[in-house]
C-alpha cells in the first residue's frame, strides 16, 4: 500500500516499473492514453510516472552540464589531462554483455542501481522518497487535486 492507503493494482506496478526502466517513456504514453480516454490515473501510478520523467530529465541535464563543464575545463592548459582522465574513469565500461551488445559505464551502473532500488519499492507498493524531489512532487500533486 502507498501513503494514501489505496490498494495498488498489479498493472499499476507494472506500468510504474516500465516507466522507470524506459526513463518515463512508457509512463508518458500511459498518461496520454489516460487523457484521451478521460480516466485519471490513481495517485500511486501518477506519482511514479511523474517521478520517472523528472528523474530522467534531471539525469539528462546533469550529463549535459557535466559535459559542458568538462569541455570548458579542458580548454585550460595542463587541466586537459585531468579532464581526459576523469572522462576515462566515468565512461569506462565496467559491465559488458557481449551477447546483447550491452554495456554499462560506472555512472550508468550507479544510476541503474538507484533505479533498481526504486523499483524494489514499487514492487512492494511503496512510494520512494527522494528528499527535494518528493517534496516538489507532493506540492505538485496537492495543487493538482
Amino acid at each position: 500500500m502507498n501513503n494514501n492507503n489505496e490498494i495498488v493494482l498489479p498493472i499499476e506496478k507494472i506500468i510504474s516499473i516500465l516507466s522507470y526502466l524506459t526513463m518515463g517513456i512508457v509512463g508518458l504514453i500511459w498518461l496520454i492514453i489516460a487523457y484521451y480516454i478521460k480516466k485519471k490515473p490513481k495517485y500511486f501510478l501518477a506519482y511514479n510516472i511523474y517521478q520517472s520523467i523528472i528523474i530522467s530529465v534531471f539525469l539528462a541535464i546533469f550529463k549535459l552540464l557535466i559535459g559542458l563543464i568538462l569541455s570548458v575545463i579542458a580548454l585550460i592548459p595542463f587541466l586537459d589531462f585531468i579532464v581526459a582522465l576523469f572522462n576515462l574513469i566515468i565512461s569506462l565500461k565496467i559491465i559488458t554483455l557481449p551477447i546483447f551488445h550491452f554495456s554499462f559505464s560506472a555512472f550508468e551502473f550507479v544510476v541503474m542501481l538507484f533505479i533498481c532500488y526504486i523499483i524494489a519499492g514499487v514492487i512492494q507498493g511503496k512510494i520512494f522518497y527522494i528528499p527535494k524531489l518528493t517534496d516538489l512532487m507532493q506540492k505538485l500533486f496537492d495543487s493538482h487535486r
